[in-house]
């Protein structure tokens, strides 16, 4: 196992969260791509080498980049140039720094597979796909705008070894309300369960997993949801490891706190309930 922090988690500054990485014995920080402090995508190589060699002197690996949150589409034709060539740049900033490797929001990936959106939506990512493939790097999907089954046959369909997945197994709980609701449609919890169970989705997409959120949430029969601490919500963690287990995974969990009061000290504990998994 393999376990990384997010060491801006909680509003702290970097290189002090890196400083909590080495107390708490993991391997690797997960750092953004863009933004921030360090503004990675537009260093210049050799400054990112100066801030990776840094972050290496402490004994830790980048385990992956984190790019877009929720402000890219590709379904959209507005910004879509734009946004494909800032992949790419993504692209050349995770080589420098993460071994190639970084994650994504990247829109909601339609179902109708012969629909404007979604052949847009195909186009941008295997545009990017192919700049990855060319200079080492891989953009990896986050799971929970769409059903597993849905990305899995997207990456079936692009068929390319720089598109892959990040897993989150708390966003798949935290998104059928937001879609029940964009749809115009009640909630319906069985069907939430039915599409974006995590253990299930986990299955679904192993083969195509190169990052992990560690992270947990609930989801309740009203179609109210929460983020929660790791180990507390639905997403069955001792039963994802084990699926990540048989299946050979060597990627990284990447514990992801997103709200709480003290942050931080959340991530501290999930810690201690990962290397409890073991």
């Amino acid at each position: 196992m393999k376990i990384a922090i997010i060491p801006t988690t909680g509003g702290a500054d970097p290189w002090r969260g890196i400083e909590v990485a080495v107390e708490l014995g993991v391997e690797g920080v997960h750092i953004g791509g863009y933004g921030g402090p360090w503004d990675l995508e537009h260093r210049t190589p050799s400054e990112r080498r100066g801030i990776l060699e840094r972050i290496r002197s402490y004994g830790l690996e980048v385990s992956a980049l984190i790019g877009w949150g929720g402000n890219v589409d590709l379904c959209e034709e507005e910004n879509w140039e734009e946004n494909i060539a800032w992949g790419q740049r993504l692209n050349e900033t995770a080589v420098d720094m993460s071994g190639g490797l970084w994650m994504a929001h990247a829109g909601i990936c339609p179902e109708d597979e012969s629909s404007p959106r979604y052949m847009r939506f195909r186009e941008g990512l295997k545009r990017i796909a192919d700049h990855g493939e060319r200079v080492g790097a891989i953009m990896a999907l986050e799971t929970g705008p769409e059903p597993p089954r849905v990305v899995r046959k997207l990456m079936e369909d692009i068929g390319s070894p720089a598109l892959r997945v990040n897993f989150d197994p708390a966003n798949l709980l935290l998104w059928p309300p937001h879609i029940a609701k964009e749809h115009g449609v009640p909630f319906d919890y069985q069907w939430a369960m039915d599409n974006f169970d995590p253990v299930e989705g986990l299955r679904t997409l192993i083969p195509f997993v190169a990052h992990s959120h560690a992270k947990d949430s609930v989801l309740r029969p009203d179609g109210t949801c929460e983020e929660v601490p790791l180990g507390t919500g639905m997403t069955n963690w001792p039963e994802l490891h084990r699926v990540f287990v048989e299946n050979g995974y060597r990627g990284f969990y990447a514990i992801e706190r997103e709200c709480g009061e003290d942050a931080m000290g959340d991530v501290r504990k999930a810690v201690e309930y990962l290397k409890g998994l073991d």
